[in-house]
C-alpha cells in the first residue's frame, strides 16, 4: 500500500488569536505543522507528502518541511479559500503512480503512527476509512430557540477526525460529482458518501483533536509536556 499524504495547512487559523497562522505557532519546541509531518514521515506506508500551504506562506512552509521531513519526497502547493478547494489542490499535485490518498489536518499535531497505520490498513480492507472517536456525552437536538427537540442514541455516533484515507480515483470522482452538483462537504468522508463509497471507522483517541483556539494550543502543550515527563 503506497500512500500520498495530503497535509492541509492552508487555513488562516484566526480563532487562535495569534499574528501568524496556527500551523506555524510553536508547540513543544517545534511548529505545529512539524508534528504531523514528522509522524507521517516515519510511516513506511507513506511515500509522498503534499503540503497545502497558505499562498503567502509557502516559503515558511518549505523551510519547515526541509527541517522535519527526512525520508519521503515533499511537495508544497498553494491552497484555496476553503478546505475543500485546498484538498483538491493537493489532490491535483499527487504523484500519478500512487493509488491511495490520506488527507490530514495540520492542526491535528498529536496524531500517532499507530493511528495512521490503523486507518490506512482499514481503508485497504473496506475501500476507505477515517479516524473517529465515540461520542460519550448525551447528545440533544435543539431548535432555533435553543430548546431541546429530542435526544440521540450516542451508541452510533462518532466524531470524525483525520487522517481520512481512500483510493485517489474515488476521491477524484467525488470531487467531480460535488462540483457538478455544487456540494460542499466538511471532510472527505462527506464527499465519498455521496458517491456510495463505503467508509470505515478506525477508533481513535481524543488527543487527536484539532487546534482551533488558544485553549486547544495550551491543551496540546500540556499533553506534550506530560508525555516528555513520563
Amino acid at each position: 500500500m503506497k500512500i500520498s499524504a495530503i497535509i492541509v495547512a492552508a487555513g488562516a487559523g484566526i480563532r487562535v488569536g495569534a499574528n501568524i497562522a496556527k500551523q506555524f505557532l510553536a508547540l513543544g519546541g517545534r511548529p505545529v505543522l512539524a508534528w504531523s509531518l514528522k509522524t507521517f514521515d516515519s510511516s513506511n506506508m507513506i511515500h509522498e507528502l503534499v503540503v497545502v500551504a497558505p499562498p503567502s506562506d509557502d516559503c515558511r512552509t518549505i523551510k519547515i518541511t526541509e527541517k522535519w521531513v527526512n525520508r519521503v519526497r515533499v511537495k508544497v502547493v498553494p491552497g484555496g479559500t476553503t478546505r475543500q478547494e485546498s484538498v483538491k489542490a493537493g489532490l491535483d499535485a499527487v504523484d500519478p503512480g500512487l493509488e491511495w490518498i490520506a488527507v490530514h489536518d495540520a492542526a491535528r499535531p498529536l496524531v500517532t503512527l499507530a493511528q495512521i497505520e490503523a486507518v490506512c490498513s482499514l481503508a485497504r480492507k473496506v475501500g476507505s476509512a477515517i479516524l473517529a472517536v465515540p461520542v460519550w456525552d448525551t447528545v440533544k437536538v435543539v431548535d432555533e430557540k435553543g430548546l431541546i427537540i429530542k435526544g440521540m442514541d450516542r451508541r452510533r455516533l462518532y466524531m470524525a477526525q483525520t487522517p481520512q484515507v481512500c483510493r485517489k480515483e474515488d476521491l477524484r470522482s467525488a470531487y467531480r460529482l460535488a462540483e457538478d452538483k455544487g456540494i460542499r462537504a466538511t471532510d472527505e468522508a462527506g464527499l465519498l458518501e455521496i458517491t456510495g463509497v463505503s467508509v470505515g471507522v478506525a477508533e481513535s483517541s481524543p488527543s487527536n483533536f484539532k487546534i482551533t483556539t488558544q485553549e486547544d494550543l495550551n491543551m496540546a502543550e500540556a499533553l506534550i509536556t506530560s508525555i516528555k515527563t513520563v
